[in-house]
This record gives structure tokens, C-alpha cells and sequence, in this order.
């Protein structure tokens, strides 16, 4: 007995060992645990925060969105890899593309046939494209007033109108520029769809070829604000005029010295995509996209 304590060693040494045998085994699993962690490979998308309900910051300030799920949910799948958001204007997200400084941008729609390299020979800086992540349904909105029977095909019935357009947006392809080149209309271009719905409701643009979902979505957060209200004093009513088109949103990676800076981008694209379809079949994707969609 040792103040009080009963402590029987047949050797002196043995508890002394025993604790550091202890210690030695939690450290190795320690080291372990972390090595793996350390050894995941971390990855960076360029995107946005101004499309809701697809990607933006909530009232908390933390990004979230459609697409932004999805792709955090397939990757917390990938035992190799993390991933990072990276927040850019989108025509920086597809600068950053061009030059091979980004991972993957998202959520292109499907632009191998005219997003390509400056350089000869003229190539998809793009490439490859993840399996798609969600339809998006563009459509044409325009103000009533500008609005008769002879507006029926688009764009050929639309000249002489004025439209507002996001900056860097490649949803119209070249029509509405090089219409606008040719002065058939007049084109502005703008930093996102809030922008876009004040320049419809004050009447400086009379159209716009829109996401639908996202186009809904913040004009009824601009009526809950009473932003709506306020821009639209000239009695504008906006309408969706007919569907433009319907395309996926992608994951799309940098193939710019992508096997030099992102050797990994195989593996990882195959992988990433093998999780998309896996989602896809569960009705995964379609619960995210319902908890943004009302």
C-alpha cells in the first residue's frame, strides 16, 4: 500500500511499460488517421454567388444552391479528394478556365463547340464535361408592352428591342451579339439576374434570355423586400415570352495544362462522375434540387 493506494507490480517496470505501449498505440492511430486525411487531395471550383436558388450565400452568409449541394455531396463520397469553392465574377470562372488556373468551373452548360483556346489549333479549354447535374429551361422574357402579334419567332421578330443580359452568360451563344454587332438590338450587359429584373422593371431593357427557375426565384425575393415594388412604379409586367432552349448544368474541368497542374483529373472526373449517377438513380439529386425549389 502506497498512500492509500494498493498497487501489486511483480515487476516495477510493468506498469510504466504498459502506459507506454498505450500512449505509442493512440499516437500511431492518430498519425494514421491524419496521414489519410493530409493525403486527400483537395480541388478547387470556380463559380458564383448570384444565381439562386442554383448557387448563392444564405442568410447566413454560407454558400449553398443546387449545384453547390450536389457537388459537395458527391465529393464527401470520394474518400481521395475535398473540395473548395472558389467565388468569381462567372466571365473571370471561365478566364480562369482558359488559362488552366482553375480545377473546374461550375455550372457551364455544354460549350465545347465554341468556348476554345486562343491558340492554334483552336481546341475546348473545357474538357471533359461531368455527367449533367440539372436541366435549366432558358426562356425569353420581355415586357408586355413591347409585346404584339408579330413577336413570335425568336430572334428574327425581336429587333430594334433592347436586352439586358448577364456578363460573361454563354446561355444565348452568339446570337444577341453579333444581332447586336449588327445593330439589330441594343445589348446591355449586367452583373446578375437582380440587375437585370430593376434594368426591366425602370424600362432601360426591354428582354431577357433567362434561367427560368432563377428568374422566378428573385422576383419573389425582390417582392418579399419590396425591391420589386419599387423599380416596377411604371405598372411593367414582365413575361415569359416562350422557352429559348433547355440544357444541363456541368461540372466542367480546365483542359489547360491539366496534366501538369491537375494530373489527378482523370481519376477524379470518373470517379466524380460514378457519384453523379449514383444520385441520379437514388432520386438523390432530385430531393436537393426540391429543398430549394418550392
Amino acid at each position: 500500500m502506497i498512500g492509500g493506494s494498493l498497487f501489486f507490480f511483480d515487476n516495477p517496470h510493468k506498469g510504466v511499460s504498459f502506459g507506454m505501449k498505450k500512449i505509442a498505440t493512440l499516437l500511431f492511430i492518430y498519425f494514421i488517421s491524419n496521414s489519410f486525411v493530409l493525403s486527400a487531395q483537395e480541388v478547387t471550383v470556380s463559380t458564383y454567388d448570384v444565381l439562386p436558388p442554383f448557387a448563392f450565400r444564405n442568410a447566413q452568409g454560407k454558400l449553398t444552391g443546387v449545384y453547390i449541394e450536389v457537388v459537395k455531396k458527391a465529393v464527401s463520397r470520394m474518400p481521395d479528394y475535398t473540395v473548395s469553392f472558389h467565388l468569381v465574377p462567372w466571365e473571370r470562372a471561365k478566364n480562369e478556365a482558359k488559362t488552366g488556373s482553375t480545377f473546374a468551373i461550375l455550372p457551364p452548360y455544354f460549350h465545347a463547340h465554341d468556348w476554345l483556346t486562343d491558340e492554334e489549333p483552336k481546341r475546348p479549354y473545357i474538357w471533359p464535361y461531368s455527367l449533367p447535374l440539372f436541366t435549366q429551361h432558358d426562356v425569353l422574357i420581355c415586357n408586355e408592352k413591347v409585346l404584339n402579334e408579330t413577336r413570335t419567332e425568336y430572334p428574327e421578330d425581336f429587333q430594334g428591342l433592347k436586352f439586358a443580359m448577364w456578363r460573361g452568360d454563354g446561355r444565348t451563344g452568339a446570337v444577341l451579339s453579333n444581332m447586336a454587332e449588327k445593330k439589330k438590338i441594343s445589348l446591355r450587359l449586367l452583373n446578375g439576374p437582380e440587375s437585370i429584373i430593376k434594368f426591366l422593371l425602370s424600362e432601360r431593357a426591354d428582354c431577357t434570355v433567362t434561367s427560368r427557375i432563377p428568374f422566378a426565384w428573385q422576383v419573389k425575393q425582390m417582392k418579399k423586400t419590396g425591391n420589386y415594388q419599387k423599380y416596377g412604379h411604371n405598372s411593367v409586367t414582365l413575361k415569359e415570352v416562350l422557352v429559348v432552349s433547355s440544357n444541363d448544368g456541368y461540372l466542367g474541368y480546365t483542359d489547360v495544362d491539366a496534366k501538369k497542374n491537375f494530373p489527378f483529373k482523370k481519376d477524379f472526373s470518373i470517379k466524380f462522375d460514378i457519384e453523379i449517377y449514383k444520385m441520379k438513380k437514388s432520386g438523390e439529386i432530385q430531393e436537393i434540387v426540391e429543398r430549394f425549389i418550392e
